[in-house]
């Protein structure tokens, strides 16, 4: 069979043949716009509107089952990032939309009845996508809001949770990524 054409839908995921060798198929994978199944791995900004950085491999499974919290004593919960999966009375400003009744951990997702999880882009829409509105936010110290696209959404969370974890422990600079170090994490633009 010459360059068969080839869709194959795994636990929720479409995968999509981009590229082909004598021996292999380089597969993209495409985030879903909710699930129950929490993926291993996910490419973030594969449509990067940078001329400078393109894709972000993003390890799922570490950041899930990890001690990766800021003093690397605990696994991050699945709301540091899935804000919305937590009850409105435990939100904290600047959080306003609560779409869960309880806090939403692994055990939970696992449940039959549990509803599956949104992915960052159901919210935080691409630059120039007016499908939904997009979430603001207002700062003390800026004088007009700042739209939470999905771009300055990943920034403001993946940046702040990185420059917590360095400051609690200096000995992870240089090893992981801090605010100004964008391209340990993109791949530069092709």
């Amino acid at each position: 069979m010459k360059n068969p054409v080839l869709l194959i839908a795994v636990l929720g995921v479409v995968a999509i043949p981009v590229a082909r060798s004598s021996s292999a198929i380089t597969f993209l994978q495409d985030i879903p716009k909710e699930s129950k199944i929490q993926p291993k791995e996910v490419v973030l900004g594969k449509d990067s509107q940078s001329d400078k950085y393109g894709e972000a491999p993003f390890n799922h499974e570490n950041h899930s089952l990890k001690s990766y919290s800021a003093d690397g004593k605990s696994v991050i919960a699945c709301i540091e990032c899935h804000h919305t999966d937590q009850p409105g009375s435990a939100l904290k400003p600047p959080l306003k939309t609560s779409e869960r009744d309880v806090v939403l951990t692994a055990a939970v997702l696992e449940a039959a009845d549990s509803k599956p999880v949104k992915s960052c882009r159901t919210c935080h829409l691409q630059v120039g996508d007016d499908s939904a509105t997009m979430p603001e936010i207002t700062y003390a110290d800026k004088p007009a809001p700042i739209k939470l696209n999905n771009e300055v959404a990943y920034h403001t969370n993946c940046n702040l949770c990185h420059d917590k974890a360095i400051a609690a422990r200096p000995v992870l600079k240089g090893k992981i990524p801090g605010s100004n170090d964008c391209l340990p994490c993109h791949k530069p633009a092709s």
